[in-house]
């Protein structure tokens, strides 16, 4: 019985370790323009650790670049539902109520992210292209 308690922190570490090289691995991939493969990897993150919201945003971050916009959102309010304060999950529920068409949405979580970082410059430039395209609209 000790040998299976003293088992269940290394197990826990090595899930934490494969979690973060693939986390590390799907980054890679999106740098490389490699969405599918980057969802793929960052979707076993996800696997062996469900709670990091950086995972969720990445894999929503990658899901908007392949055009599932409705299942991009569900990953970046996953993202929230495990840390309220992770201002690019906010800014990218931002993109896809953007690109879903729901701006007024879209405004409102870009102006939370940067209620949390005013500096948070993808934020920023998200909110004066949907103030743009509302302005364009309106003509």
């Amino acid at each position: 019985m000790s040998k299976e308690l003293d088992e269940h922190p290394q197990s826990q570490d090595s899930a934490h370790d494969q979690a973060a090289f693939w986390l590390n691995y799907a980054r890679e991939l999106w740098g490389a323009i490699r969405y599918p493969e980057a969802l793929a990897a960052v979707e076993r993150a996800l696997a062996l650790a469900p709670d990091d919201p950086a995972a969720w945003y990445l894999r929503g971050a990658c899901l908007c670049l392949l055009a599932r916009h409705e299942e991009a959102l569900e990953s970046f309010e996953e993202a929230l539902r495990r840390d309220r304060q992770y201002v690019p999950a906010w800014d990218g529920k931002a993109w896809a109520l953007g690109v879903l068409g729901r701006r007024a949405e879209a405004l409102a979580a870009v102006e939370e992210a940067l209620r949390l970082d005013p500096h948070y410059l993808q934020a920023r430039l998200r909110k004066a292209r949907l103030e743009a395209t509302a302005e364009v609209d309106a003509d």
